[in-house]
């Protein structure tokens, strides 16, 4: 059996590959993949980190069991399943030794196989059987254990001012969970909420628990802040690209804590004051969230609406439409946060 999927290889040129369908090993499942969410990695992908050879789009998955390769007995054929898009081994030291974030040996999919396609063929480990959503809801998991990830970096505390930057769908999803954890104040910073665009991932991060809602376009944009909160921000979740990093790291607090999940492949130096870094006794840490956790955790949130997909799914598009797709991400006259990509 013949299926397709997406890949690039020169700068916004995005190619729909055929394959030929593998049977499955013993321990593998094959999964039908119905929706693919489009994250900001696969936009730096299309459009800064052409290589030449081809590239695989697409990992926020969400389909049924299409085949296993054994009877698996938790597991069966037409369940609806996402896939993990890392896995940890289980059998090196670190992952003996309780700490499966540093997993020598982890597993990805992403190397040979593309998620927005028809067909994935993985390990029966990856594979995380679901109810209650529908394929496009599902897709949501994949970012929101994202944002889990970095509020468990951040250990924010009863009653902390927590400054959330960048109000994509993992840092307005952190508004939601940093609430749950019992911030007494949420602050999101975005850029341009002047525009369409804007303007809706503000009215989102209000919807979601957001105390104040700032605008980076603003000149004086932090000198407010730092008259607002005069001892600056316990906790700061810095979801934008690494320029804004500099910025997160002044606006903490005394003993505050930074943590950063960002990528830019082209413009990703960093300066700080580092004497005001450690006098303040600052910590700054990165959070990227592989291997994956926390997809129970996301689902409840998705089914209890704690986090609407609603607000956060606005677009969906078919495999013919990828170009389309791609475009909209970045267009400041569209109320878009994440579009989806339905797979026939």
């Amino acid at each position: 059996m013949e299926f397709i999927s997406a890949w690039v290889d020169k700068q916004e040129k995005i190619q729909i590959v055929t394959k030929t369908l593998a049977q499955p090993k013993p321990d593998e499942v094959v999964v039908r993949i119905k929706a693919c969410g489009i994250c900001g990695t696969d936009i730096h992908f299309v459009k800064d980190l052409p290589t030449g050879s081809l590239t695989p789009l697409g990992h926020e998955v969400a389909g049924y069991v299409h085949q296993v390769g054994s009877d698996f007995p938790d597991l069966h054929v037409g369940d609806s399943v996402v896939v993990e898009n890392n896995v940890a081994c289980g059998v090196c030291d670190n992952c003996l030794n309780q700490k499966p974030q540093a997993c020598e040996h982890i597993y990805s999919y992403m190397d040979d196989q593309a998620g927005m396609g028809q067909f994935l063929i993985v390990p029966r480990k990856m594979v995380i059987p679901y109810e209650g959503l529908d394929y496009p809801e599902a897709t949501l998991a994949e970012p929101i254990t994202v944002a889990l990830d970095l509020n468990r970096e951040a250990d924010i505390d009863l009653l902390d001012d927590v400054l959330i930057m960048g109000p994509g769908i993992i840092g307005l999803s952190c508004i939601k969970m940093a609430k749950l954890r019992g911030a007494r104040t949420v602050v999101m910073v975005g850029h341009h909420f002047d525009t369409v665009r804007g303007a809706y991932r503000k009215e989102v991060a209000l919807k979601l628990g957001a105390d104040l809602v700032i605008d980076s376009a603003k000149e004086s944009w932090k000198e407010d802040l730092k008259q607002q909160f005069p001892k600056l921000f316990n906790r700061v979740i810095v979801t934008s690209p690494p320029a804004t990093l500099s910025d997160g790291i002044e606006l903490a607090g005394f003993c505050g804590r930074i943590v950063f999940d960002g990528i830019d492949f082209k413009h990703d130096e960093v300066i700080f004051h580092a004497n005001d870094f450690h006098f303040s006794k600052k910590r700054l840490i990165a959070s990227h969230a592989i291997p994956n956790w926390g997809f129970p955790q996301a689902f409840e949130l998705l089914k209890s609406n704690l986090i609407p997909s609603q607000l956060l799914l606005t677009h969906r598009y078919t495999m013919n439409e990828l170009d389309a797709a791609f475009a909209v991400f970045g267009n400041k006259e569209e109320k878009v946060i994440k579009p989806v990509i339905l797979i026939d």
